[in-house]
C-alpha cells in the first residue's frame, strides 16, 4: 500500500512497555496499513527476522485472507535493532519464527 493515508507508523515493542529511548527509537517502527497496524498490535501476526509474515494461531481464516497473508510479501530493510525489538514482539506473543 502506498497511499500515505491508509499506513500507520507502529511500534515494535508497545509504547506502554517501552523506557523513553525506546519509544524514540525508530527501529521500534514500522510502517504498516491500518488493518496489519491492528493486527500486529493485537499479536495476531508477527514478523519473521527476515520480515517474513507470521500468523497466530488465533487468526481467524477469514482474517488471513483479509490481510491476504500468504501472499504477503516479506517486509524489506529490516535492520539488527529492528530484528531485536521483533524477537521481543514474538516472545510477548507466542510466535514462532
Amino acid at each position: 500500500i502506498t497511499d500515505h493515508a491508509l499506513l500507520r507508523a507502529s511500534h515494535i515493542v508497545a509504547w506502554a512497555a517501552c523506557d523513553d529511548a525506546q519509544r524514540l527509537d525508530v527501529h521500534n517502527g514500522l510502517l504498516l496499513s491500518a488493518l496489519w497496524d491492528a493486527a500486529f498490535d493485537a499479536g495476531l501476526v508477527g514478523f519473521a527476522d527476515d520480515g517474513t509474515p507470521l500468523a497466530s494461531p488465533l487468526l481467524s481464516a477469514s482474517a488471513r485472507a483479509a490481510l491476504a497473508l500468504d501472499a504477503a510479501p516479506p517486509l524489506p530493510g529490516l535492520r539488527d535493532a529492528h530484528r531485536r525489538n521483533l524477537a521481543i514482539h514474538r516472545a510477548r506473543h507466542g510466535l514462532l519464527a
